[in-house]
């Protein structure tokens, strides 16, 4: 009798680890299956491109209608983040707002400056105190600080890290959970035109002035720099393939993410001062004279390009479904876009706001301005 209850105990035992390592899994699908946008890349990967998003398409997104502003002075550019139905986005003067994503209700505020990455259930920001936060996602009491150097580029999370580039141009990994800090880099570049951090195959990569520099995500070992052009302008990395794209504002790149070997240039070309958005194997922006450009991202060939009209400066685009979304200043003034991913169309537009950078999540557009935050919905 005792060998077999201890038979049976055994095969319960497995049945029920099995059973709990089915119910993580099927937790993480659903998770990964939602349509919210939780850091500025969409994923760490900094593709931009809202991959579960099934409400807005082709079809509907003509059919946008102003559902919810509220008069918050943003941060610019502003990124927002959304999660499990609420908003994240950054003040002006600092200050974190945590937002009902249905109505624009505000739940609450906290300190805070960069734009923010949520993951677990936590909010993680960067601060001009010189700290990066974690706060709980649903109240914003503050969890942990570690002290980085003051962060105004967006934050990015991947497994166990969150990444944090300083304005003095190092880079922080800090533990998700205990808020230690693992490492540091040495300084690489300073100011405000630092990227925000992208991470893939265990690598991360930031872009700065006239350069790209790679690090060993786990360690922050130096893997390889590159330099990039001669302007001031840096887009994020994005990653494709085992590839690294990035604009410097007036010509696409792309490296081997290994190695730094350079594949492909898109060659001279107007000023695109634009941030990349990459989906389906290709590379989206806009330049400056009115022309949204589509690039093969295997080969950095031109696809397609579509005269918009509109002559944007420093924007940065979203993509979700098959529509891209465009927000920022025209020479007609501040506008939201949308067009069709394959043949450029313009399907919707609103003059109303659009200096701030547009995210799309669970059949909703959030975009702001200068002093007002707003959502679109279908009627």
């Amino acid at each position: 009798m005792g060998g077999a209850s201890t038979m049976i105990s055994m095969k319960m035992s497995t049945m029920l680890r099995t059973l709990a390592a089915v119910m993580v899994l099927t937790a993480s699908q659903a998770s990964a299956a939602t349509g919210d946008w939780p850091q500025f890349g969409f994923t760490a990967e900094g593709r931009r491109d809202n991959t579960q998003e099934t409400i807005l398409t082709r079809k509907t997104v003509p059919h946008l209608v102003q559902k919810w502003s509220a008069n918050i002075a943003l941060a610019q550019p502003s990124v927002a983040v959304v999660a499990n139905g609420i908003v994240y986005v950054a003040g002006a003067n600092g200050g974190l707002y945590a937002l009902d994503a249905a109505t624009g209700a505000q739940l609450w505020k906290s300190g805070g400056s960069s734009a923010p990455a949520v993951a677990d259930g936590v909010v993680y920001v960067g601060s001009r105190d010189g700290n990066v936060y974690a706060l709980d996602a649903e109240t914003g009491a503050v969890r942990w600080k570690a002290p980085t150097g003051i962060v105004e580029s967006p934050i990015s999370v991947a497994g166990p890290f969150v990444y944090a580039v300083a304005t003095d141009g190092h880079v922080a990994a800090i533990d998700t959970v205990a808020g230690v800090v693992k490492w540091t880099t040495p300084p690489f570049g300073s100011g405000y035109r630092l990227s925000a951090p992208a991470v893939a195959d265990g690598m991360i990569f930031v872009a700065s002035t006239q350069r790209l520099s790679a690090f060993d995500a786990r360690t922050g070992a130096s893997l390889w720099v590159q330099n990039v052009g001669n302007t001031y302008f840096m887009s994020q990395p994005a990653s494709y393939k085992g590839t690294i794209i990035v604009s410097d504002g007036f010509t696409l790149y792309a490296f081997d993410a290994k190695t730094g070997q350079t594949r492909w240039t898109s060659g001279e070309g107007d000023a695109r001062d634009s941030s990349i958005a990459l989906a389906g194997g290709h590379v989206y922006l806009h330049d400056v004279i009115g022309w949204l450009q589509n690039y093969d991202a295997a080969t950095g060939q031109l696809v397609s390009s579509t005269a918009t009209g509109l002559h944007p400066l420093y924007v940065t685009s979203a993509i979700a479904n098959g529509v891209l979304y465009m927000a920022g200043n025209y020479n007609s003034g501040q506008q939201t876009t949308a067009y069709d991913t394959r043949t450029g169309k313009q399907l919707w537009q609103d003059t109303s706001t659009g200096t701030a950078v547009p995210i799309v999540s669970n059949g909703m557009l959030y975009v702001g301005s200068a002093s007002q935050f707003t959502a679109y919905g279908l009627p």
